[in-house]
Formats: structure tokens, C-alpha cells, sequence
């Protein structure tokens, strides 16, 4: 039988010992706050685990830096394993800007502090394996999902071996993995060796290479590692990762890493399952300083996984999956009841939505018999069911609990799964009259079609016919609302000519944006492969990147009204051949002295 959820899971033994267990299954450690709510990994794991009948204990954000281990050594050694669950963000992304700078803040620590170490997987995993060595070790979250192989690191412009390979683990889960940590505790339980759990779904493993030489397992062989360095080889590799659903092996020079299929996606009850357990959606009542992370998630609420977009950027699709599973209408008006009832609720729920908001309830007849399509794009596909109608209900009966008296969508929305129909504008009149304050996020990126097509984003059109249809409806208000683009710089192929194109188009279309995203490139996704190899994976063309003092150029072309970006917006429309818009963009100021300060990529 499931145990009884506790009010918070313990993060100290006299919590634990109030519970009734001395010794508990599995700890987990996290370098993130504890707060428990069901967007934060930490809560969501443990109360999964808890409801499948195993004690948990949380050590959040330990002392990695004292050499005793005290923080580690908190509730000693578990009865089944150790699971290391870096935090919401990857740990290098959160300590570093896209211009390589360090953060000044942590918004999923207490009081916004630094605390967590960069590579947070390999720090506390050490640090465990010298504490307690016979103790296994499961890694997950997206630090461990996104490196499961050899992998471009942009903070070290190197490629860096798997994470396995780095980290003392036995074992890596990726993806969405409660089942999975499920399921890999029940084998332990029942008497299971760590080093004999090799076919479980949505898991990585490693094998000697003495192993691996006598007795290889079926599946796709990647280029191996350091070979995979070479960047034609490290494009192939990226192909057959993105392409292929099979049994993937990378081998290392003193290991081989194996990577099982992924997990089948969860059902509509499973995932209700998950949302449906009794989180406070509050920090822990041990944490004094208030975790900047929970306001803006308090009040929301998540109402699928999975994202159909692929965008060749982004690793959602990568690590939820492109297929979406969504909640039952049931589930998601118990949890807004839920949230109606907590005496800190203002009548406000900030956000209904996932990815993005409106592929809830999106469906497709051949994802019952497996994976969508590996050739065709699931946004076009004439045999996907739309949710439009679906959501819209959705809403209209939360609207209509007491004490709500305003539901938002924050989350954003693909204005490229709207229909093209009555239902369709339906759907823009309610999300104007109803679902957005003074703003509505979307995410064209950019309006190139040569940069779009290569980010795997709808093109300008399909942006140009949404806004004209918004646009529409703000005739005659007393308020007009706004769209709010989230646009993306130096993403590869993308040309100073192209971001002077974007800029203009803005200006043209009363625009503005604050929301300008420099290109990350973060592990695994397509986008990475492009910036490292210079070549498109899937098609082997070559790729324009924009490096060095250019990506701090193309950005300040879209912030051209920011005044402090005044040299590098001039000195883009000189190298596009614009000098004729410095006037427009700029005017009255004339030509500064150039003194673009980026620091150049390695060779």
C-alpha cells in the first residue's frame, strides 16, 4: 500500500524520525530549494516515489564545499539508493549568461543567493560515491538528459565526454522519469543488483569495454568518443540522436555508455496521478527567505506534457517528448479548487498551460501505436486533432469556480496551431477578452525565412497572418493589449542583415521587445550541433555562425532603443551596408567611435 504523504517531505532527521522511518529508501539530492510545488522536480519526484510505497528524505542545495560531507551524510546511507536531481535549469545555464558572464542571482535559492557548484551532477555525485562507495547512484533531470552522450560544452568550448563517464552513477534516467525511478526502486526492493538493471525504458547504463569487445548488444553504434570530436562525425552522431528511437551505444576509452529506448509516454491517469497528489505549493516552513522561483508558479497550473514544435533549439521535445499527454479536465478543475481554497490565493491563477498552452488536448490516432511520425512535422499534419475547443471549456469552467476571478495564459501560445476558422477566432477573442492582462507572449524568434527554416519555426507569414487577426480585435478598445515576441539573436545561419531586417520590421509593426534571447547553445539540441559543426545534421549543408563581437552586435540591433547599446546597433548597420538607417534607428546621434568588446571563441 502507498504510504501516507506527509505535509513536506523530510529535509532533516527529526522530520524523518516524526514519520516513522529511521532509514529512508531513497535520498534525494537537489541543488534547488525545496519547495513543494509541482513544478519543481524535487517535490514532484519524492511525493511519486512516496505514493508507490517508499520513504524519501530531500538534502536541498548541500554544502558541496565542506570537506567532511556533513550535508551529504545528513540521513546516511539510504536503504535503496541515492538520486542526484540537479534543479529546474541546467546548472551552467543558471551560472552563466549567454555572453559568458557569471549571474549575480539564483531564483531557486533562498533569498536569490549563489549556492549550487557548476556541474552540479558530477559535484554531489562525487561526493556521495567518497561517502558512502557500495551506495548506488541514479542520476536524472535535464543536466544528466541533455549530456547522456559526448556532447558540445559551450562554457568550455570543448566536447566532453558523457556525463557517465564523468559522474560515479549506476545509472542515468532521461526524460520525464517518476515511473522510471518507480520502477528502478521496485527491482532494488525485491532484491535486484544495481549492475543487473539494464533494460529498463528511458534509462542509460555502462558496460566495460572488455564487455562490450565479447559481447556487444544489439543497437545503432555512435561515433565514439574522442573521435565524435571531429565535426563531421560529431554531426552524424547528432543525426542518429535525433533520428533514431532504438537502442543507441557510444563507446568511451574506458567505458561504453547504452542508452535504452526512451519510456512509452505516460497515459492520461498516470500523469492526473502526478498532479493530483497533495503538494502545499509553498516553500518549506525550515526556509526562512523566500525562493523568488514560487511567485510567479504559485497559482498555475501545468495541463500537459510534451511539445509537438521541435524547435531545433530547445530541448523540451527532447526531454518531454513530441507526443502530448494531457490531463483530464477532471484533474485540472480539482487542482484550481484546490488553489481557490489556499488562504494566500488573491483570486488570480497566473497561468493554465504547459510548453505551450494550446496544445492541450492536441491528439493524434498513430501515437497510440508508437512515436509520431520521424518524417513529417506533427504542426502540419492533417491527421492531428486539434484541442482549440477542448481548452477553451477548459477555461470557461475555471473561470467559473468561486473566488477565481481571473485565469491567464503566461506560458505563451503557437499561434501556428490556431485554426484558420470561426473556432479559430473564437479562440483570439476569448484569449483577448479574458486570458491576457495587457500582453500576449508568442515566440516567432525571427521573421528569415532562412533562419526560421533552420530553427525549424513557422516563417513570417504565418506571424504576419496571426497578428493582423490579433490586431483586429483591439479596434476600438479603451485598453489596446499587445503582443510581446520573444526573438532570438545569433542563432546559426542568422546574418547581421537578417537582425537589421528584424529590427525594421519591428519599428514598421510599432514593436518593441525586451525579450531577446542570445543563442545558447545548450547540449544535444540540433541548434548546438549547427553553432560547433557549421553544418545542418539533417540535410549536411553548410551553415553560416555568428561568433564572437557579431553576437553582441546582433542583439543590440534589436534593442536599438536602449542607449547603451548605441556603438554596437551602428556599427551592425555599417557591416549590413545600412549606414543610411542610422538616422532612422539612431537619430541625431551621428557615427561613434566602433568599440565592440566581445571576447572571441577559442580556436
Amino acid at each position: 500500500m502507498p504510504n501516507t504523504q506527509p505535509e513536506y517531505v523530510p529535509i532533516t532527521r527529526e522530520e524523518l524520525k516524526k514519520t516513522g522511518v529511521k532509514k529512508p529508501d531513497i535520498v534525494l539530492v537537489c541543488a534547488d530549494a525545496y519547495v513543494d510545488h509541482p513544478s519543481f522536480a524535487a517535490a514532484l519526484i519524492s511525493r511519486m516515489l512516496i505514493w508507490a510505497g517508499f520513504s524519501v528524505a530531500i538534502i536541498s542545495q548541500p554544502d558541496w564545499k565542506d570537506k567532511e560531507g556533513n550535508d551529504f551524510k545528513k540521513f546516511g546511507e539510504p536503504n535503496l539508493f541515492f538520486a542526484v536531481v540537479p534543479g529546474m535549469v541546467d546548472p551552467m545555464i543558471n551560472a552563466y549568461t549567454p555572453a559568458l558572464k557569471k549571474r549575480s542571482s539564483d531564483v531557486y535559492s533562498p533569498g536569490g543567493k549563489l549556492t549550487r557548484p557548476e556541474r552540479v551532477t558530477i559535484v554531489y555525485s562525487n561526493q556521495l560515491h567518497r561517502l558512502f562507495p557500495q551506495t548506488p547512484i541514479v542520476i536524472g533531470g535535464v543536466e544528466a538528459s541533455l549530456r547522456r552522450f559526448a556532447h558540445y560544452d559551450y562554457w568550455s568550448d570543448t566536447i566532453r565526454r558523457s556525463i557517465l563517464a564523468d559522474a560515479p552513477a549506476s545509472l542515468l534516467v532521461y526524460g520525464m522519469g517518476e515511473y522510471t525511478l518507480i520502477e528502478i526502486a521496485k527491482r532494488l526492493r525485491y532484491g535486484k543488483k544495481i549492475t543487473e538493471i539494464r533494460d529498463i525504458p528511458g534509462t542509460c547504463w555502462e558496460m566495460s569495454v572488455a564487455e562490450f569487445k565479447e559481447n556487444p548488444p544489439e543497437g545503432i553504434i555512435l561515433p565514439a568518443y574522442p573521435d565524435v570530436c571531429d565535426k563531421q562525425k560529431f554531426a552524424l552522431a547528432s543525426k542518429l540522436i535525433f533520428s533514431e528511437s532504438g537502442i543507441l551505444i557510444q563507446r568511451h576509452p574506458k567505458t561504453v555508455i547504452v542508452q535504452n529506448p526512451a519510456q512509452k509516454p505516460l497515459t492520461t491517469k498516470e500523469l492526473d496521478r502526478i498532479y493530483d497528489l497533495p503538494y502545499t505549493r509553498k516553500q518549506h516552513p525550515l526556509i526562512k527567505e523566500t525562493v523568488p522561483a514560487l511567485a510567479p508558479v504559485q497559482f498555475s497550473i501545468t495541463t500537459h506534457r510534451g511539445c509537438l514544435g521541435s524547435c531545433s533549439f530547445c530541448s523540451i521535445a527532447l526531454h518531454q517528448g513530441r507526443q502530448i499527454v494531457s490531463r483530464s479536465d477532471e484533474s485540472v478543475l480539482k487542482e484550481a479548487e484546490r488553489i481557490s481554497k489556499m488562504k494566500e490565493f488573491k483570486g488570480v491563477i497566473s497561468d493554465v498551460g504547459g510548453p505551450s498552452a494550446n496544445m492541450y488536448g492536441c491528439s493524434c490516432k498513430k501515437w497510440k501505436d508508437g512515436a509520431p511520425c520521424k518524417d513529417k512535422s506533427c504542426l502540419t499534419c492533417k491527421n492531428l486533432k486539434n484541442g482549440t475547443e477542448r481548452q477553451l471549456e477548459l477555461l470557461r469552467r475555471i473561470r467559473k469556480i468561486p473566488k477565481v476571478k481571473h485565469v491567464f495564459i503566461s506560458s505563451g501560445i503557437r499561434y501556428d496551431l490556431i485554426p484558420d476558422d470561426e473556432v479559430g477566432d473564437e479562440y483570439i477573442r476569448s484569449l483577448v477578452n479574458y486570458y491576457i492582462s495587457g500582453h500576449l507572449k508568442v515566440a516567432p524568434e525571427h521573421i528569415s525565412e532562412r533562419v526560421t527554416h533552420l530553427m525549424n519555426k513557422p516563417g513570417k507569414a504565418e506571424f504576419d497572418k496571426f497578428r493582423k487577426r490579433f490586431d483586429s480585435l483591439q479596434k476600438g478598445k479603451e485598453k489596446k493589449q499587445y503582443l510581446v515576441p520573444y526573438l532570438m539573436s545569433s542563432h546559426p545561419g542568422c546574418r547581421i542583415e537578417d537582425m537589421v531586417g528584424l529590427a525594421l520590421y519591428l519599428r514598421e509593426n510599432d514593436m518593441y521587445t525586451e525579450q531577446v534571447q542570445d543563442f545558447t547553445p545548450s547540449p544535444m539540441t540540433l541548434s548546438t550541433a549547427m553553432y560547433y559543426t557549421g553544418l545542418n545534421p539533417i540535410s549536411g549543408d553548410k551553415v553560416y555562425v555568428p561568433l564572437g563581437s557579431e553576437k553582441r552586435i546582433q542583439r543590440a540591433l534589436l534593442q536599438w532603443k536602449d542607449w547603451h547599446q548605441y556603438d554596437y546597433v551602428v556599427s551592425g548597420l555599417l557591416k549590413a551596408g545600412r549606414s543610411d538607417l542610422i538616422g532612422d534607428l539612431v537619430p541625431n546621434r551621428g557615427i561613434p567611435e566602433l568599440r565592440p568588446k566581445s571576447k572571441k571563441r577559442k580556436k
